[in-house]
Formats: C-alpha cells, sequence, structure tokens
C-alpha cells in the first residue's frame, strides 16, 4: 500500500553539525526502491555502514512482492490451495502483519496486493481501473481467506490470485532490523532514513533528542508544517502526496488504497505519522490511522500506547501520547 508513502525532512542542522570530535557523516544508497541514507558520526560507526546497506538488501529480497525471486513472491505464486513453508522470519513478519489486519479491521491490510497490482499506482502503469474492475478484486482481498499454520510456519491462500503485500510495513521492519545491528555492534546514535521512514537510533551526540521534521503535504520537499523529538525511536508518515497520478478528467489517485471500498482513502487524514521503538508496527498503524479517518485515529493509537501526529484536510494538526 507504500510505497506507501512516508515522507519526513530530517532537520538538516542536526545531521550536519558537529559535536566536538563528532561530525555527521551520511552514506546514501540506491535501495528498498528508494533513496536510504544513514548518517553516524564516528569512524567505528561508518565502519558498519556497508554491512547496514548489505543488510537491506538481503531484507528487501525476502519481502519484495515486485521481486520473482523473493520468498514472499515465492508464497504468493504458489500459497492457493497448498500450503507453503517459510522462514521463521518471514513467517513472524507475515503473523505480525496478519494481526495488525485483524485488530484494525483491514485498515492496514495484508492481503491488499491484487488491489495495488490493479492501480499500479508509482509503477509507472497507473491506470483507473473500472467500477467493474474494482468489484471484481476486492473479492481478492479478504485477510480471512489467507491460513496461517503456526506450527508449521506455512500460508495458504483460499481464493486463487491472491497476494501477500507487506510494501506498507516492510521499511519500518527492515529499519528496526538495521537499528539492531548497529546496537549489537556497539554504535550509540545515529539517523537510518529508509526512503523518509526514519529510525532515530540513540540521541544527537550533543546529548539532546533528534528532532524530526513532519513533511507539509501542501508545500515543497524540505517544508514541514510540525516537528517531534525522539529517542530510540521511529517515526513513520503514511501520506498521499508524493505517489498519486492525475486521471484525463484531472481527477487525483493517491496510493493509498483502501480495502473496502477498492479506491484510495478518502479519510480526512493527509498526513499520519506514528513515532514508536517499535517502527515494524509504526508502519503499520501510519498506514491503519490514514485510512481509517482521525476519529478512530486516534483511538487506534491510543490502544497501541504510540505516540501519533495527524493532520487533516481542514488544516487541524492532532497529537496523540505527547
Amino acid at each position: 500500500m507504500k510505497r506507501i508513502s512516508i515522507f519526513f525532512l530530517i532537520i538538516l542542522s542536526l545531521l550536519f553539525i558537529s559535536c566536538g570530535s563528532n561530525e555527521a557523516r551520511t552514506f546514501t544508497e540506491l535501495s528498498l526502491n528508494t533513496i536510504c541514507s544513514i548518517t553516524v558520526y564516528t569512524d567505528e560507526d561508518e565502519d558498519l555502514v556497508p554491512g547496514a546497506f548489505a543488510l537491506m538488501q538481503e531484507l528487501s529480497q525476502m519481502i519484495d512482492m515486485y521481486d520473482p525471486g523473493s520468498e514472499l513472491s515465492e508464497v504468493n505464486r504458489a500459497a492457493y490451495g497448498n500450503p507453503v513453508k517459510v522462514s521463521d522470519e518471514l513467517f513472524s513478519l507475515i503473523e505480525y502483519a496478519y494481526d495488525i489486519t485483524v485488530d484494525t479491521d483491514g485498515a492496514f491490510n495484508i492481503a491488499i496486493g491484487p488491489l495495488v497490482r490493479l492501480w499500479g499506482i508509482g509503477g509507472g502503469d497507473e491506470k483507473r481501473p473500472s467500477d467493474e474492475e474494482i468489484e471484481e478484486t476486492l473479492e481478492l482481498v479478504d485477510w480471512k481467506d489467507i491460513v496461517i499454520d503456526e506450527q508449521e510456519h506455512s500460508i495458504r491462500f483460499l481464493k486463487e490470485g491472491m497476494l501477500i503485500d507487506l510494501s506498507a510495513v516492510g521499511k519500518g521492519y527492515i529499519s528496526e532490523i538495521v537499528a539492531s545491528y548497529f546496537r549489537d555492534n556497539g554504535a550509540e546514535n545515529a539517523i537510518i532514513n529508509l526512503g523518509g521512514n526514519v529510525y532515530a537510533l540513540g540521541r544527537h551526540p550533543g546529548g539532546r533528542p533528534w528532532k524530526i521534521g513532519l513533511q507539509n503535504p501542501d508545500s515543497e520537499r524540505g517544508g514541514y508544517y510540525s516537528t517531534v523529538e525522539c529517542t530510540d525511536e521511529a517515526v513513520v508518515t503514511s501520506g498521499g502526496y508524493e505517489r498519486f497520478f492525475i486521471d484525463e478528467d484531472g481527477t487525483v489517485y493517491h496510493h493509498i488504497l483502501d480495502s473496502d471500498t477498492g479506491y484510495p482513502s478518502s479519510s480526512d487524514i493527509i498526513s499520519s505519522s506514528i513515532i514508536s521503538n517499535d517502527a515494524t508496527l509504526a508502519d503499520m498503524l501510519s498506514t491503519a490511522c490514514f485510512v481509517s479517518g482521525s476519529e478512530k485515529a486516534v483511538t487506534i493509537a491510543e490502544y497501541y500506547g504510540v505516540k501519533a501526529v495527524f493532520l487533516t484536510k481542514d488544516g487541524s494538526e492532532i497529537r496523540v501520547g505527547f
């Protein structure tokens, strides 16, 4: 559902300011179908960067629905009518995503893959499907038709044509694994930015929390409407303002789809940011809250005990948990 789009501005003065002998060093690579960057502050941490990018690539090859060689693609090809055993790592992620799908009543929906493929937003072949195509595809996005066997670690689909899509959780999951990699190897402070999906490890070397700017959907890239401070937390935002297309009649269609209607979400939220030390959860909830609308989004954030910032169509900023 992303991607699910998550865009922030990390305030540049915090990334490049010197603090004694600690000077920011930012490394960038194209990975996960987006621009990813890692900012570190010591020589020892810099040595960890190549391993972090390699880890990103390895995890992406496991969960990318569009990579025919990924483990997830193998599940999607073979799981109709036949249970497919998967690795412990992929099974745990699918099970977590399924649980959040159930808890949010499909506002975040692990089974939304067929609908994402139908619209094709962001893939270069965007189109406005017919109402008939949407109705037919909605038959394939019911998560209740996914059978998860905890003992066998297998996945099975009850309908042909179903697809698990982890794009609305993948970057959060990967950022959390990469943050753990840095911690396990002694790194204390770093910024992991996966196409705007930010994990702020530790604190700024000056001793203060990291400050992250939240992109203003109505401004050019780099304009932000609010900021949040965080320590050892992810900041994940979903918004429809960067991945969209304009139809022949001038209608704008963004990429965050509502699996109840089959169309891009029309809730009153235009930017949904979740702040949590569980980056995987934050990624899923940012989408769920965007689709649910502000009233339900507040309830969702409170239920999971996360911090949240929602920007609504009327310009209101709603903060939860601060």
